[in-house]
């Protein structure tokens, strides 16, 4: 892939896609506003990375690793959107923001600011 970013914004398409049903390469263009022949590029890149495959109706699944990595995005996503709304952030604004910072925020300052959500005394 070409940036972490992209990886992970596929990946977590993918999950949250999954968790409504089966994932086709159109759905994931349209929730991505990519072309679907992006999209297709993306996801034999994601394959050969080992994070998803396709079955023979081409169906799209998530690999352990491809799930572990998006529920690891995801949970820095809700982190972040859940900080943002505590200050104040309108919640739209806050969950484009968080979107936006979850792909450079590292583990430590994740638990960091994990443990502000969790416990917020």
């Amino acid at each position: 892939m070409k940036s972490k970013r992209a990886t992970e914004d596929y990946v977590k398409t993918i999950y949250q896609l999954s968790q409504k049903g089966k994932v086709r390469c159109c759905q994931i263009a349209k929730c991505l506003s990519v072309s679907r022949p992006t999209a297709l590029m993306s996801i034999r890149i994601l394959s050969e990375e080992g994070l998803v495959y396709q079955d023979d109706l081409k169906n799209i699944y998530l690999t352990e690793k491809g799930i572990k990595l998006a529920q690891k995005v995801e949970a820095k996503h809700r982190v972040l959107y859940e900080l943002l709304v505590m200050v104040g952030v309108d919640e739209e604004i806050a969950s484009r923001d968080a979107c936006k910072m979850e792909h450079g925020l590292g583990e430590e300052s994740f638990l960091a600011l994990q443990s502000l959500v969790r416990d917020p005394d």
